[in-house]
């Protein structure tokens, strides 16, 4: 159990660092929040739960994100290589428990 909190909070952090990095990229220009990642006890899921400031369009915009899953988890693996063993599948849902800032 341990082990798996610390890898989420790693791929929180790095995670939020990639789409600071690429926000200008993002269609619509959206501030996107990483509120929760939960990732499995065997390591093959890692589930990100996002919000998007403002809210419209983010059911379009998650679904961009999650074609572009495979990217990211190239690039966490890069980043994190020596952290972990494998990469676990990320996979985005949308928060809708978290409030508006």
């Amino acid at each position: 159990m341990f082990k798996n909190k610390k890898a989420a909070i790693l791929i929180k952090k790095k995670l939020s660092e990639i789409f600071n990095r690429e926000l200008i990229y993002f269609p619509y220009r959206k501030l996107i929040i990483i509120t929760k990642v939960i990732v499995n006890s065997d390591f093959s899921l890692a589930k990100i739960y996002i919000s998007f400031f403002p809210k419209e369009n983010q059911y379009n915009l998650i679904k961009i994100i999650n074609n572009k899953s495979k990217y990211y988890k190239k690039i966490l693996f890069k980043k994190l290589r020596f952290k972990f063993k494998k990469m676990p599948n990320i996979f985005f849902k949308i928060d809708k428990n978290f409030t508006n800032i």
